[in-house]
């Protein structure tokens, strides 16, 4: 005979959960700010999404380097890259033609790209220290309906007091532990992967672009020599 499987009904009570999430929610943001906070939201969200593309945004990086050395910048039109912060770079050489300035934009978008990874972290971070506390109220919640109520059904009462109490502090340890750290690391994790991709094409985009400036310096150099 099949072992039969526990029955872990009992272990799930919306008032207590409701507890521990909305009093986590609530003083999160009352850290926060709710801009962090949604932002926060939003970077969890977008580890849904498919991965940095590499060879995408390598395919378009090559196709633009050789739409440049072959029409120059003013008038090289190619397709941009699907990561935004690449996109940016090669448009706004596309715009300018100057090449000292990637490295600059390359820094200012790693500074706002790490300064939004660590501010969505610590979102995060914040929440999963807050959630055992707001466990704990739930429990001293639970053990203040402890007390008798006239013509009440006293071991139903007790009962139904002391499920509270344990639950919300095992809802508040598992949100800590099973869902705000997991969610802190991994948006680290995820930001961190792209940021050393994006930086790797990125180099290697401007190692093209200052091949073609010199090529084209020295073209025009020699055409003045032939003059």
């Amino acid at each position: 005979m099949p072992p039969t499987l526990p029955n872990l009904s009992h272990l799930f009570d919306p008032g207590s959960l409701g507890i521990v999430v909305v009093g986590t929610v609530l003083a999160t943001v009352a850290r926060c700010g709710w801009g962090d906070f949604g932002a926060a939201i939003k970077a969890a969200s977008g580890l849904m999404r498919r991965r940095f593309q590499i060879e995408a945004n390598r395919k378009a990086l090559a196709k633009a380097v050789s739409a440049i050395q072959r029409d120059g910048f003013h008038r090289a039109d190619p397709a941009l890259p699907p990561d935004r912060a690449l996109s940016l770079m090669v448009e706004t050489y596309l715009r300018h033609g100057a090449p000292e300035a990637l490295g600059q934009i390359r820094k200012a978008e790693r500074a706002l790209d790490e300064a939004r990874r660590v501010s969505a972290s610590q979102v995060f971070i914040w929440s999963g220290e807050l959630a055992p506390v707001f466990g704990l109220i739930g429990t001293l919640y639970g053990l203040a309906q402890l007390t008798p109520a006239t013509g009440a059904d006293v071991t139903t009462m007790i009962m139904s007091g002391v499920s509270t109490a344990v639950l919300t502090s095992l809802y508040g340890a598992l949100l800590a532990h099973l869902v705000c750290y997991p969610l802190a690391s991994a948006i680290e994790r995820r930001g961190l992967i792209e940021e050393q991709n994006r930086e790797m094409l990125a180099a290697w985009f401007v190692a093209q672009i200052d091949l073609a400036d010199v090529a084209a310096t020295a073209r025009r150099a020699h055409l003045r020599g032939v003059t």
